[in-house]
């Protein structure tokens, strides 16, 4: 080989490597920049789904709020309807009793009037929620008559 072609080869070795250099920059520039891209994306997640999670516990918070409060209204108003239950049943007794009991063979009091009568004189028993509510002794939860 003669000098020129060496230098010539030489040179075009020289260009070759110039210009892969010069790719393999741009390369790297474009990787840097795509990964700081893909970053950027991952941290604007990260923003919006802890936003988002923030969300949503504020929402199960009230959620379970709500729930408290209705599981408690229900409570009472189960132990209301049992309460209304038994007074129902009471006054059913005492009606019940006051029919049966209605001066058929039952001994008169001084004015004439039937025991069972004199009991309920004060009992208007067609509108017996004008009346407090009967009030039975409870022992552990259970209703003594």
């Amino acid at each position: 080989m003669s000098a020129i072609n060496i230098i010539s080869s030489s040179s075009e070795e020289d260009e070759k490597k110039r210009k892969r250099k010069i790719s393999n920059r741009e390369s790297a520039r474009r990787s840097r920049m795509k990964r700081e891209q893909h970053m950027k994306d991952l941290n604007d997640q990260i923003l919006y789904f802890g936003s988002k999670s923030g969300e949503l516990t504020r929402k199960i918070d009230e959620i379970g709020r709500r729930y408290a409060a209705a599981e408690a209204e229900n409570r009472a108003l189960r132990l209301h309807g049992e309460e209304l239950k038994k007074r129902l049943q009471f006054l059913e007794e005492i009606v019940d009793t006051y029919n049966r009991n209605s001066c058929i063979d039952v001994e008169e009091d001084e004015d004439g009037d039937c025991f069972v009568r004199d009991v309920l004189k004060d009992f208007d028993v067609e509108r017996p929620w004008l009346h407090p509510a009967f009030q039975s002794p409870a022992v552990d939860g259970i209703y003594q008559f």
